[in-house]
């Protein structure tokens, strides 16, 4: 039995956490023999030895300002079989009043209890998602080549995603690169940064472009001298230019003194201002 997806710590905006989370569910669910997916048009080219298949579709994805919704589709469906009446009140006391009647409202009946019982756990068990629109539900009955019949189910599936507009930098602005040394070890360094800079000034940003904004991912660099080379030789592109307090801290000293605050419950966008500006008289004796 897979693994039940329902920790916080996943980051449900991905589309493989979202088609394995789908995956996991419906393996695990006991009416379910064959999971699936891909689109509905391929549905009906495989035979399988055993149903109920479930198959997992993402129509589409929109993104909002912190939020992904994923236009959902899932399928459930079962070989439709003929019922004889060969039973007798000895044996079997359930009565098939003609001889020939297929199984297909028990399969109705089973399926879209199936389908409740995913979209129940996905909406009241998991932490990281939210459907906010009806499940729209739509029986069929051989819809497909190999004789099966179900349901489908079509939901929104809102999931957060922060958006992180520092995650990846993909320009170099004004084409303008510079030698630069980090304060500490002194190594030097090719970058570019989102704002401008000057020759001489010293500078605090992250280590790695995209590296959340917390101290231990903070560097001091001196900007040393501006130099003319091909895109291919450039270490850091578009680097953020922090100002904790100021954007220039003329010197290396002062910079590490601000990249190692002597409140350590503080966070960068904090650091400076109320309760903690008290803190900062050690920063110009």
């Amino acid at each position: 039995m897979a693994a039940i997806a329902h920790k916080t710590g996943t980051n449900f905006t991905l589309y493989y956490n979202v088609l394995n989370y789908f995956k996991t569910i419906m393996s695990n669910h006991p009416s379910v023999e064959v999971v699936t997916q891909g689109s509905m048009s391929d549905f009906d080219t495989k035979e399988y030895p055993s149903y109920p298949i479930a198959n997992i579709t993402i129509l589409s994805a929109n993104f909002s300002e912190n939020t992904t919704d994923f236009e959902i589709q899932l399928t459930v469906a079962d070989k439709i079989k003929n019922l004889n009446n060969e039973s007798d009140g000895r044996t079997n006391a359930q009565t098939i009043p003609l001889k020939g009647i297929d199984d297909v409202v028990d399969i109705h009946a089973n399926t879209l209890s199936i389908l409740n019982d995913l979209t129940a756990y996905t909406q009241r068990s998991v932490s990281g998602f939210e459907i906010n629109s009806l499940t729209n539900c739509i029986p069929f009955e051989d819809s497909f080549n190999n004789g099966l019949a179900g349901w489908v189910v079509t939901f929104t599936l809102t999931t957060h995603n922060d958006r992180n507009r520092c995650l990846f930098f993909l320009i170099n602005p004004d084409e303008e690169v510079f030698d630069i040394s980090e304060c500490i070890s002194g190594t030097n360094y090719l970058a570019t940064f989102n704002e401008e800079v000057n020759v001489g000034e010293v500078i605090s940003t992250v280590k790695t472009p995209g590296a959340s904004l917390t101290y231990s991912n903070l560097v001091c660099y001196s900007i040393d001298e501006k130099v003319n080379v091909p895109e291919t030789e450039i270490d850091f592109s578009n680097l953020p230019v922090l100002a904790l307090p100021v954007t220039n801290y003329e010197t290396c000293e002062e910079c590490e003194l601000w990249i190692n605050p002597k409140v350590w419950n503080t966070t960068p966008a904090t650091w400076g201002s109320s309760p903690y500006a008290d803190f900062r008289t050690w920063s110009t004796t």
